[in-house]
């Protein structure tokens, strides 16, 4: 079982719940990451910033998959949808 955790320090991490440490860290953020949301296949950490940015990390790898421009304001809030073709914020 896995969890995973959004930072001020500019990261997202992911625990594996028999670790005390993160087994992965995902860094490229500019500012805060504010929330973060697994998609349902659960290879997926999809990430909303300070730096108006939504990134799709790639859980196996630890790099970014895909990047997302063009908010106007920092995202707080995001989700994916339940068919994972949508992230939603």
């Amino acid at each position: 079982h896995y969890f995973a955790t959004a930072s001020f320090d500019r990261t997202a991490a992911l625990y594996a719940t028999d670790h005390v440490y993160a087994v992965r860290v995902m860094a490229g953020h500019l500012a805060s990451v504010d929330c973060c949301a697994f998609h349902p296949n659960s290879n997926y950490l999809a990430t909303g910033s300070a730096d108006k940015t939504c990134r799709l990390w790639d859980v196996g790898s630890g790099e970014c998959a895909r990047l997302f421009k063009g908010h106007r304001a920092p995202i707080t809030a995001v989700g994916v949808s339940s068919c994972g073709k949508m992230l939603v914020g």
